[in-house]
């Protein structure tokens, strides 16, 4: 993925962003997913309202990109950990539009080293 494709993905879940807030609700109701991963999303949603951060959010631009990270993080840990057969089992719309969704999580995590997106994430690297 390039750059140019990752930030019109980024744009095109900024529209789809009701739908999935309501997937995120039933993800964190199931009790087949991950305690430790709801607890991450939580904490992220904690730190986006804090007024403490990384970078401040007065700062433009730079001021919420760390925001989004952590954002995008603990949603992809969420969906992970979820897995396809319980996200079929909430998402209302075409799964089309869900792998657009995901893409897009994915396009965040793009501009972070692979090393510090497969740790955070819970993955194995492949290459050694």
């Amino acid at each position: 993925m390039d750059k140019v494709k990752a930030k019109s993905l980024l744009l095109e879940f900024v529209n789809l962003i009701p739908a999935f807030v309501k997937l995120m609700y039933q993800l964190v109701k199931d009790p087949a997913v991950s305690t430790t991963d709801k607890a991450v999303l939580g904490a992220a949603i904690v730190y986006v309202f804090s007024p403490l951060d990384l970078i401040p959010d007065f700062i433009p631009f730079l001021g919420q990109i760390d925001d989004a990270y952590i954002v995008a993080i603990a949603l992809q840990r969420l969906l992970n950990s979820a897995g396809p057969e319980v996200i079929k089992k909430y998402w209302e719309g075409s799964m089309y539009v869900f792998n657009t969704l995901q893409n897009a999580v994915e396009a965040a995590l793009f501009f972070l080293p692979k090393k510090t997106v497969d740790m955070l994430l819970k993955k194995i690297p492949t290459e050694t």
